[in-house]
């Protein structure tokens, strides 16, 4: 947890016991939250410089100035979402936005509203956890007090030849790296304050760059996890899993880190940057024009016949609130007489498993299982719940995956199959992740990212972790042509 001081007393005269079981709805949950959080905390005036993104926030609202510290205390990320200020929140959506700024738990129903007496009650757990870490000390931890850890450091301050060039901060990130990279779990890992910028740039919807979501987990080796649909990388023709060897005329080796080679792709924009890739043992060169990154989650088109609609929905990540926008989705496409679904998630890496749950309540009676998740200690059963529109269960429903397909993708397109056994899976086998990772927020503007928990599906208590989903057709969409052929397959079987 974060070391914020709490002043409790805030949300005593905020939230008087006469409101006690009054409902708040997002607003009044983030004003109360953010106003508790940043009350004690000596925060310089510079936060005034933020520029919030969210549309419907006011600059000269209360909440503004709320969400500006928030922001600065790195507890609240700020996005061009649009907040659904005046609707009540739920107590899973509440500890959602809290976890993003504290490793903190507390008991929540999924389906029960934020009450005043539930709020005060997760403000005082708050102020307790933040109390008992500012007392915890390092020295009760015999593995961190080492001698041996206390000597290494030592010489090399004293005795190092270029002593002059140690850098503390470095030596703490790099220590905890190699802590965390000794668990030899490829998505458990430390992320450096760049790192972590880079992360929430790509969850932001809008960057500078070749549109690429990028990896260097192994020195010298940079990975393109997945192309952006519709980016300057996609149609220059770079693929998921192409390592990048040059940059211009800047060789990747162990030397360059990921921070200096993004760098290297990202400057300067509309001008172009010459890559050289390997994919499958052949080393290729390809050019690509820098651009302005805009990230739509959800993009639909309808294919229109003379006595039919086939409805297709690109879901590009499972970021937070996507779900609000696939039940609008639904809710237009449900006027549209739609024959058919066509579902796109390659290249989706995943992300939100909350967000993803609650779209699959349209492919799953409700009352049945979805997802299974087992942590170290416990088991939880996810149970689908009516949608606000029409389930779409005999539908003719196509699902459009590749090996860019990775996480939550790979639920959505796993849990449709299980509850509609006609529907078709169409492209490439998937990557092959289910596990669950937590993100923490540190104050210095790290991040650790690491698993708690393995996804199992309903049917038979199976985990595709390292195997991927097959395809009932597989096919791959051909390189030098225009075509979508995996798209056009879905559109005429």
């Amino acid at each position: 947890m974060k070391k914020i001081r709490f002043l409790f007393l805030l949300i005593i005269l905020f939230i008087s016991p006469v409101f006690a079981d009054n409902y708040l709805n997002m607003g009044e949950f983030l004003q109360t939250y953010f106003n508790t959080i940043i009350q004690d905390n000596q925060i310089p005036t510079s936060y005034k410089y933020i520029q919030l993104k969210y549309p419907n926030i006011s600059r000269w609202s209360s909440l503004y100035k709320a969400l500006q510290k928030a922001i600065y205390l790195n507890v609240f990320p700020n996005t061009t979402l649009s907040l659904p200020l005046d609707q009540k929140i739920t107590q899973k959506q509440a500890m959602t936005i809290i976890r993003q700024g504290f490793d903190f738990v507390q008991e929540w129903n999924a389906d029960a509203y934020v009450t005043v007496d539930w709020m005060k009650k997760v403000i005082l757990d708050l102020q307790y956890k933040a109390q008992l870490q500012e007392s915890y000390s390092f020295d009760t931890n015999p593995f961190i007090t080492s001698s041996i850890v206390e000597d290494v450091y030592t010489r090399l301050q004293n005795d190092f030849y270029m002593s002059w060039t140690i850098d503390d901060k470095v030596l703490l990130y790099w220590g905890i790296k190699g802590m965390v990279d000794s668990l030899k779990d490829p998505y458990t890992i430390y992320i450096t304050p760049f790192e972590a910028q880079q992360y929430n740039d790509e969850l932001e919807w809008e960057y500078y760059g070749i549109g690429a979501y990028v990896e260097m987990k192994i020195p010298g080796k940079m990975i393109i996890t997945a192309p952006i649909k519709d980016s300057p990388a996609d149609k220059a023709g770079l693929l998921a899993w192409d390592q990048i060897l040059q940059i211009g005329d800047n060789v990747i080796t162990e030397d360059v880190t990921l921070e200096l080679a993004t760098n290297w792709i990202k400057w300067p924009e509309w001008t172009i940057v010459v890559l050289k890739v390997l994919r499958n043992g052949k080393t290729l060169t390809i050019s690509v024009k820098r651009a302005k990154i805009t990230l739509d989650a959800i993009k639909t088109i309808i294919y229109s016949g003379d006595t039919w609609n086939i409805c297709y929905v690109s879901l590009s990540i499972f970021s937070l609130w996507i779900a609000q926008d696939f039940d609008k989705v639904m809710q237009l496409l449900s006027q549209k007489s739609c024959l058919s679904y066509i579902f796109d998630v390659r290249d989706n890496p995943g992300w939100s498993l909350d967000e993803v749950v609650k779209m699959l309540n349209y492919f799953v009676p409700t009352g049945k299982t979805s997802v299974v998740i087992k942590s170290k200690t416990t088991e939880e059963t996810i149970v689908a719940s009516e949608p606000q529109y029409n389930k779409i269960l005999k539908k003719k429903i196509r699902v459009l995956i590749n090996n860019g397909s990775a996480s939550a993708s790979e639920i959505f397109a796993w849990v449709i199959k299980e509850y509609i056994p006609s529907a078709l899976l169409i492209g490439e086998r998937s990557y092959g992740k289910w596990s669950v990772q937590e993100l923490v927020n540190y104050s210095d503007g790290t991040m650790l990212k690491y698993t708690v928990a393995k996804r199992y599906t309903w049917k038979n208590d199976k985990n595709i972790d390292k195997i991927g989903i097959q395809p009932d057709v597989e096919m791959k969409d051909l390189t030098g042509t225009l075509q979508d052929e995996i798209l056009n397959y879905a559109l005429f079987h």
